[in-house]
């Protein structure tokens, strides 16, 4: 039988059993690949184009003689 959410435990990278050194050494790869995510990011959206038409939605256009 799994446990009730409120009895899981949380998927947190620290442990108790961690040493202080261990500890550290956690946060600040977790820093480190943050920035890198952030960095990664930027690049990203710098390469978007804002003017890009592709994705902009464009209503359908209206075939005036299917009409009449």
């Amino acid at each position: 039988m799994s446990p009730l959410p409120s009895q899981r435990r949380s998927p947190s990278p620290l442990r108790q059993a961690d040493t202080p050194g261990a500890v550290r050494d956690r946060r600040a790869e977790l820093g480190r690949a943050d920035e890198a995510r952030a960095e990664q990011r930027e690049q990203d959206d710098a390469r978007n184009d804002p003017n890009a038409t592709k994705w902009r939605y464009r209503p359908p256009q209206r075939d005036e003689k299917a009409q009449e």
